[in-house]
């Protein structure tokens, strides 16, 4: 090693030595010759070019993934295509961001070359916010945009079994604005709602009680519904609220109806 040294500061001398003496036009020359031999090397060969990199210390070493919680990390892996002496230089950025970017969980990502031997890979993943009922009762889980996210599986419900169920076609597009409702009344006893043609949400209070909400008009229905919740039977099963002058209740035909002694025992143990 310490030859090879001694002989390349002696080959470095010879050569500076005689090369400021050749006159400019030949100077130009030999600038253009080895610039043009160094492009033409790169177009190719770069294979050898990035093998060389590799041997001076640009070989990718280390992969840092940030803001990774449910991304699959072995797909992560095949959008780099990392082989044995990869070069940091060959990697084709914009080619990973977009494979990395169309993976199920990852809603944006930035990746970033550091010098001389790592890659950092930032990560925004999506967060699901309901479970939609499709069709053929297929469960797919839904992020604020209204998208899907992934399909999942029977064995993986239970793990979202706390998230709000949605069925409806466009229902989707429109949980946001219920899920903010809910989120702003602190409201936590819905845990399946409806979304019909008509552009309107069904909620179901503790799997039963069923409230047809105006359309156009969640968080003020919902306000409707606490504000009334205390006064309803417990033997109803369906609250209209779709007329803001009226509330209209369907009862359980299998339960019994409350007779006027029990509705003003109720109202007597409401007013003490």
């Amino acid at each position: 090693m310490a030859c090879f040294k001694k002989t390349y500061c002696l080959f470095k001398c010879y050569v500076f030595q005689y090369y400021q003496w050749l006159p400019f036009a030949l100077k130009t020359t030999l600038f253009f010759v080895i610039g043009m031999g160094s492009v033409l090397y790169t177009v190719y060969f770069p294979s050898s070019l990035h093998r060389l990199l590799c041997c001076v210390g640009f070989s990718v070493q280390e992969i840092f993934v940030e803001g990774r919680k449910r991304t699959d990390l072995s797909g992560i892996k095949r959008a780099l295509n990392l082989i044995p002496q990869k070069s940091l230089f060959s990697l084709d950025l914009p080619k990973i961001l977009n494979t990395i970017e169309r993976m199920p969980w990852v809603r944006s990502a930035v990746i970033e070359r550091i010098l001389p031997n790592r890659v950092y890979i930032r990560l925004c993943e999506k967060d699901p916010i309901a479970v939609w009922i499709g069709p053929e009762q297929k469960q797919y889980l839904i992020d604020k945009e209204g998208t899907i996210i992934v399909a999942l599986n029977p064995k993986d419900t239970v793990k979202w079994n706390k998230l709000l169920k949605i069925m409806g076609a466009n229902a989707p597009s429109n949980v946001l604005d219920l899920q903010r409702a809910l989120s702003l009344l602190h409201i936590k006893t819905i845990h399946r709602a409806v979304f019909l043609r008509s552009g309107r949400w069904d909620v179901y209070v503790d799997h039963t009680l069923c409230v047809k909400l105006p359309e156009g008009e969640v968080t003020f229905g919902l306000q409707r519904f606490l504000a009334l919740r205390h006064k309803i039977p417990k033997n109803v099963k369906v609250i209209d609220l779709r007329s803001g002058d009226s509330v209209l209740m369907e009862f359980d035909k299998n339960g019994p109806l409350p007779n006027k002694e029990q509705r003003d025992k109720k109202e007597k143990n409401e007013e003490v």
